[in-house]
């Protein structure tokens, strides 16, 4: 089956990418901007439909009339084999870092999660095929663009997966609100797997106890408790990206 992607930056990222899986494009009827040449382009360039429809036709494929008046029609998308991104891990084992969102629900939370991950150069993002939510529109939507290259696992234990990420090597950092030592007194150069937790449960009992470290961001204020899941992450990839960087100024 099909689904629908939105957004300028989402719909060019797809089909920027070599071997997307697009179906066709469609733009509202009096769209105009620098990018819709380029939309055309390459629709032409990888033989995808292109066609025009009236903006009421996009809110109601959309569900929403927030979509900038272009969508496209993608097939249902394509997890990373778990094999294939343990493969990946292992062709760069000194620069690995690979994100685990422990039962997130939040399409948004997801897809800005996502986004730096692919910002920080991950290898790829790790979500469990229960109890969270998958890759949906919402979600590539809210990654603008990063959900075209970033690889997404999606694991039956992530438990398990852990423990083959420590087989590599990988050290397994836990971002945890509660933890007594701070993001910023840890060294973060080596190859990293991170978690972090869904939101309000944080991260699961048997997820943290495969957890190497435990990880909090200090805080100025203790009135909020802990940070959204998708600015806990970024926070704690921005600081890993710093810290390799200053060791490794070509990283």
């Amino acid at each position: 089956m099909s689904e629908i992607i939105y957004g300028v930056h989402p719909v060019l990222a797809a089909l920027r990418q070599r071997g997307n899986t697009l179906e066709e494009v469609i733009v509202a009827k009096g769209a105009a901007g620098q990018w819709l040449e380029e939309v055309r382009r390459l629709a032409r360039q990888h033989q995808v439909r292109f066609r025009v429809s009236e903006r009421a036709g996009l809110d109601r494929l959309c569900q929403t009339s927030r979509h900038q008046g272009i969508m496209a029609r993608v097939a249902a998308y394509r997890y990373l084999p778990e094999a294939e991104l343990l493969d990946r891990i292992a062709v760069q084992p000194k620069s690995a870092l690979v994100v685990v969102a422990d039962c997130l629900q939040d399409p948004m939370n997801l897809g800005n999660l996502m986004r730096s991950a692919h910002a920080v150069g991950a290898q790829g993002l790790v979500i469990p095929k229960h109890r969270a939510v998958g890759v949906t529109p919402a979600v590539a939507k809210a990654a603008a663009g990063a959900a075209a290259y970033l690889p997404v696992a999606r694991v039956t234990n992530l438990s398990n997966f852990l423990k083959d990420c420590k087989a590599q090597g990988l050290w397994v950092v836990g971002a945890e609100a509660q933890a007594v030592q701070s993001l910023y007194t840890a060294d973060l150069t080596g190859p990293l797997t991170l978690v972090i937790g869904g939101e309000g449960s944080g991260i699961r009992p048997r997820v943290r106890r495969e957890c190497d470290l435990l990880l909090a961001i200090p805080m100025a204020t203790p009135q909020l408790g802990s940070l959204n899941a998708a600015v806990a992450g970024a926070i704690f990839m921005f600081e890993i990206l710093r810290q390799r960087q200053q060791q490794s100024p070509q990283f």
